[in-house]
């Protein structure tokens, strides 16, 4: 139990053990009902608090069409088991040096890239069950979403519900609202990935400027 110890906490794998144990800290958050669990495939078009680039990126590695947190869960456990297991056969457990650290350089790197791929095919059975929760631009129009941060004509943050999941929206609006309030989305400005929302209650009235 010592070396385990010794291995999975000394460098490199202390830096996937630290990953590892963060995804495991959010979804048992998640379980007791801290956190959304529901954090969507992203569309390209979409814009979620600056996380479609994250998303594209998994998408191209093979690891799109699962929520993000599925995605970085399965990374980092592929990547702390060949970590783990690369220290504890390269690496004795009273190595030190310069050739220790150069050893340990390249097993991190190569964990990185090696758990890429293992990481697309555990997550690959699922992906079905997240197809429900992707969104366009088109889904989200006329919803109604509830202000996270203060909605200015320079800033804010909505959250919308579409498809059964919550996304977070860039939002822009000429009528301040405050956290908690009601708005709606109406219009989705490409140029600067925001959407437009009015008060829920000037929607209902018609005033949607």
């Amino acid at each position: 139990m010592e070396a385990f110890f010794a291995s999975a906490f000394g460098f490199p794998t202390v830096i996937w053990t630290a990953l590892l144990l963060f995804c495991l800290m959010f979804w048992g958050v998640s379980i007791i009902g801290l956190l959304d669990f529901d954090t969507p495939e992203m569309d390209p078009e979409l814009p979620d608090g600056g996380l479609e680039g994250i998303a594209g990126l998994l998408s191209s590695l093979g690891l799109g069409g699962v929520p993000l947190s599925v995605a970085l869960t399965s990374v980092s456990l592929c990547g702390w088991l060949i970590s783990y297991f690369s220290a504890l056969w390269l690496l004795g457990p009273d190595s030190d040096g310069w050739f220790s650290l150069v050893v340990s350089i390249v097993i991190l790197l190569g964990s990185a890239l090696a758990a890429l791929k293992p990481a697309a095919w555990l997550i690959s059975p699922l992906k079905p069950l997240f197809k429900s929760t992707k969104a366009s631009n088109s889904d989200v129009l006329g919803k109604t979403a509830t202000v996270i941060y203060t909605v200015s004509p320079n800033e804010g943050v909505v959250d919308c519900m579409v498809n059964g999941a919550h996304l977070r929206l860039e939002a822009r609006s000429s009528t301040e609202m405050k956290p908690g309030e009601k708005a709606v989305v109406i219009r989705y400005h490409k140029q600067d990935s925001v959407y437009q929302v009015v008060p829920e209650a000037d929607f209902m009235t018609g005033l949607t400027r």
